[in-house]
């Protein structure tokens, strides 16, 4: 079974990475499979994001 670290690891690095970057990189792979774990990695870190956002006092919908 694959460490839970290093899992860990990449999603932290996917929180602050640039979100433009994230998708630059995911629309410009040409291996399917890996487009597809870099749009997962994208919609984490942009999920984590809004999460952010959202609990900020100052956000009012």
């Amino acid at each position: 079974m694959a460490d839970k670290n290093i899992f860990e690891k990449l999603f932290l690095e996917a929180e602050k990475t640039n979100l433009q970057v994230l998708m630059d990189n995911a629309l410009n792979e040409k291996d399917p499979d890996k487009k597809k774990v870099l749009m997962a990695i994208y919609t984490y870190a942009i999920g984590k994001k809004q999460n952010e956002l959202l609990k900020k006092k100052e956000f009012v919908i």
